[in-house]
């Protein structure tokens, strides 16, 4: 699969890389992902988390400086700047009818929904999944190991991880979905990944569905996703409820 991260964009061919990812990161504000106040991954990090070049991540950050979304010093993180009135200008840039309507059902209409819609990415990629993908999320699992202090890092890497497996379930319409129930609730799993312990959690679940999927067990595959799922969601509903 040739540059998975910008796979669902191949379309998009009056955009370039830059546009692309500049449109990306400013989904990731508009759904919550990101917050004001959140220090990025290094121009390095961003770079390979989305398989671009550094040139491409500093021109769509220099853009967002531009936007006013984003403080970029010399010397230190670039930090997110962007409050409520600032994004209001941008809530056209995405779908954005798709995701509040998504945030408008309940919790467990939209996990009963994910799991199926990844129950069956799972079973999928576990049977088309080369290991250019093996290895692709090993380097993952990789630097997720090393995020357990950083929650903004590591949703972000935990949003391409899921994406990468959708990905190789070959399935554009699984893809959607997966990318549309995954934005659900993201500001309560904000809150939930500063919890001791959880970050740590997820990592180790997101090894056992490497390690099936590594194995090419459809079953094997679909079980540790669902384990995955169910942590999630008894994590967000108890957060929720605090909420």
């Amino acid at each position: 699969m040739d540059n998975p991260a910008f796979a669902f964009e191949k379309a998009l061919k009056n955009k370039t890389k830059k546009e692309i990812l500049m449109e990306k990161l400013i989904d990731m504000l508009l759904t919550g992902l990101l917050r004001e106040g959140d220090l990025l991954p290094s121009e390095r990090e961003l770079s390979q988390l989305f398989e671009v070049s550094r040139e491409t991540v500093r021109g769509a950050l220099a853009q967002m400086a531009a936007y006013e979304l984003i403080n970029v010093s010399h010397g230190t993180k670039t930090r997110i700047s962007a409050n409520e009135e600032a994004l209001s200008r941008f809530a056209d840039i995405r779908e954005a009818i798709r995701t509040s309507e998504i945030e408008h059902f309940d919790i467990e209409c939209v996990f009963e929904s994910r799991i199926v819609v990844e129950a069956a990415i799972a079973r999928r990629a576990a049977t088309r999944i080369d290991q250019r993908g093996i290895q692709k999320l090993e380097r993952m699992l990789d630097a997720q190991s090393k995020l357990f202090d950083s929650p903004v890092s590591f949703q972000l890497s935990d949003q391409g991880f899921h994406k990468l497996i959708s990905e190789y379930a070959d399935n554009t319409l699984l893809l959607r979905y997966g990318q549309e129930l995954y934005d659900y609730g993201l500001n309560i799993r904000r809150q939930v990944m500063v919890e001791a312990g959880a970050i740590e959690r997820s990592y180790q679940e997101h090894v056992y569905i490497v390690d099936a999927l590594k194995s090419n067990d459809p079953d094997a595959s679909e079980r540790a996703m669902l384990s995955h799922l169910d942590s999630v969601y008894r994590t967000t509903k108890e957060k929720a409820r605090g909420c």
